[in-house]
């Protein structure tokens, strides 16, 4: 049996942890030493799947080409075109996890066969099977689906389990919101209910920000051809970096004409605000659901990317305080360490995949990892269709897992025989509106409508395993339906896993090689002042043409240079001005950066 991983897979970036021989949880790197790997997949013109950073990098200047977001499509037939081949969330999220599961043998040197994923709290069974799937087709066996604010809340440390405590985990990341209501106590901790929004996340935020430019400029999304829609989404997603800082300004090259507009951190504030009553709306159900005030609430805890954003901390510590009666603070300074009510985790990008290494720890019970108790609930309401295509719950929504409910139905017809359970999750009366899981029968005594019955009982694990058995009263006959989360078929699996195989992945030296070329494309791309296109041009030019000799030595010392060029001009990592970036090329040419020599190979 191979070692295990935990996995946290992210709608905009996905990272892997292991255990090491100290009992310490480490972050698996990838071929660029990287932790957050970019949860994104291209086909490159080698027709070869690449994933993570160098797909990211290709994403701008070949939109047709690459695919992201996917996560959000977990759950649905959608099917998702990237450049010749059609693909499904599930295979491409197992792209991810193939790419994860390879860097982790690289890093520890053995096989990695099994995994703990984390989830979104509010996914339902579908989109939780499809994740379990997606790991079957990478060559993972999923010893457990854990939801990430959970995940999150075993990350926080014993200043905040070995306390007596309810508080809140808001997990907003790229494409999801959770919200968990939890409390602690004595090792134990308790989640209480979850709530969320599964199409609410900072990727949302980005789209606002892409909204204003182009109501600014006077034009439509449907102007923009799908590599320009992808320059300005890249575009907007770093300037809402900077918004919570100061008004910032967006140019774009569209149909060969420059456009610039201004998004002020007003413009912004009034766009988002659809998007704060929905986290508004999740958080008031689940302290709904937890029949908890919430002036009860001793600690809120923010986590996820988006969390960054200063408007959606302003705007939980305006709420929560005003719940609470109290005055509202912004300046983290007003606050003894500690004692603030609502705070960001200290790592917010990287705390679900350190919880999910705790729970590998505590699945292996490795004794460096204080033994905890730790319950979970049902995220949605389970039960079975009745007459009129009504729904009728067994297990509420929020209920302690793991549990067995049952409930009692008759026949509604005479001299009926069969008895049809069809198994629904959802939260709708109308069972068209929540999601199938499966049916079976079983036979009754012909009788008068109404006088025979069946106790219809569901056990539902943490694992997400349900069971629906029914028994006819009258006869003691038993039937039942296991549903698990992940199931296919060897023949479906196969299947799968042929295609992949007739995918060619890149090996890692290569992707290392065009890694930078993409990066200085990508860069060409956005910037749009001539001068200094013209460098990243000439740059360009002068490092493929010595990656053609494939001297390994003369490559790794020009890249090295290249690459300190790219992090000064990329606007990724510099909020730079044209000014500023010509006066630093300027003055790298004054002080004679480059030895003579050097220079000389470098050109040659």
């Amino acid at each position: 049996m191979g070692r295990m991983i935990g996995i946290d897979l992210g709608t905009t970036n996905s990272l892997a942890t292991y255990i090491d021989d100290n009992g310490e949880i480490q972050f698996v790197k990838n071929e660029y030493g990287n932790i957050l790997i970019p949860s994104v997949v291209g086909i490159d013109e080698n027709d070869g799947i690449i994933v993570g950073e160098l797909a990211k990098e290709r994403r701008m200047m070949n939109a047709g080409e690459t695919a992201s977001n996917f996560k959000r499509r977990m759950g649905t037939e959608a099917k998702i075109k990237v450049k010749n081949r059609t693909f499904d969330a599930q295979m491409l999220s197992s792209f991810v996890l193939k790419h994860l599961k390879e860097s982790a043998e690289k890093q520890l040197n053995e096989k990695i066969d099994r995994a703990i994923i984390s989830v979104p709290a509010y996914f339902n069974d579908k989109q939780r099977k499809d994740t379990k799937i997606a790991a079957e087709l990478a060559g993972l066996t999923v010893e457990r689906l854990i939801n990430e604010p959970t995940a999150a809340a075993l990350s926080l440390g014993s200043h905040i389990l070995d306390q007596n405590l309810k508080f809140i985990v808001l997990d907003l990341g790229g494409g999801t919101f959770d919200v968990t209501l939890l409390e602690t106590f004595e090792d134990i901790m308790e989640v209480i209910s979850i709530s969320g929004d599964t199409m609410l996340g900072g990727e949302d935020f980005t789209t606002k920000i892409c909204e204003i430019f182009l109501k600014n400029i006077g034009l439509s999304i449907s102007d923009l051809s799908r590599d320009e829609r992808t320059n300005l989404y890249t575009k907007a997603d770093r300037a809402k970096k900077l918004i919570s800082l100061k008004d910032v300004e967006i140019e774009l090259e569209i149909k060969g004409k420059d456009y610039k507009a201004e998004i002020t951190q007003a413009d912004f504030r009034v766009a988002v605000k659809p998007l704060l009553v929905k986290i508004k709306v999740a958080i008031d159900k689940a302290l709904q659901d937890g029949n908890t005030d919430a002036r009860e609430i001793e600690k809120v805890v923010l986590v996820g990317g988006a969390v960054k954003l200063g408007i959606v901390e302003e705007f939980v510590e305006k709420y929560f305080n005003k719940m609470r009666g109290e005055k509202t603070y912004f300046d983290n300074t007003d606050f003894i360490e500690g004692n603030k009510l609502v705070s960001i985790a200290q790592n917010p990008d990287t705390v679900v995949a350190y919880g999910v290494g705790v729970t590998v720890g505590m699945k292996e019970r490795n004794k460096a990892f204080k033994e905890r108790i730790l319950t979970d609930v049902c995220p949605f309401t389970l039960g079975i269709e009745v007459i009129g295509q009504r729904f009728a719950p067994i297990i509420p929504r929020n209920t302690t897992v793991p549990t067995s409910k049952s409930e009692y139905f008759s026949t509604v017809e005479d001299n009926q025989t069969i008895i049809r359970i069809a198994i629904y999750q959802g939260e709708s009366l109308n069972i068209n509106d929540n999601l199938f899981l499966g049916e079976f029968e079983i036979n009754v005594p012909r009788n008068n409508a109404g006088n025979e019955k069946v106790n219809v009982r569901f056990t539902y694990d943490i694992n997400g395993i349900l069971e629906a058995e029914a028994t006819a009263m009258s006869t003691g006959e038993k039937r039942n339906k296991l549903i698990i989360n992940g199931d296919l078929s060897e023949e479906e699996k196969n299947e799968r896993i042929k295609t992949l195989e007739e995918i060619k992945i890149q090996s890692e030296n290569q992707n290392k090689d065009k890694l930078l070329i993409e990066r200085a494309n990508r860069i060409y791309a956005e910037i749009v002042n001539t001068e200094i296109r013209n460098y990243v041009s000439e740059y360009l030019e002068n490092y493929q043409m010595i990656v053609r000799t494939g001297d390994r030595i003369r490559i790794q010392k020009v890249k090295k240079e290249f690459s300190a060029f790219l992090d000064k001009i990329d606007p990724e990592l510099n909020d730079l001005s044209v000014d500023d970036i010509l006066r630093d090329i300027d003055e790298k040419e004054e002080d004679g950066a480059v030895e003579e020599e050097d220079e000389l190979e470098f050109w040659n």
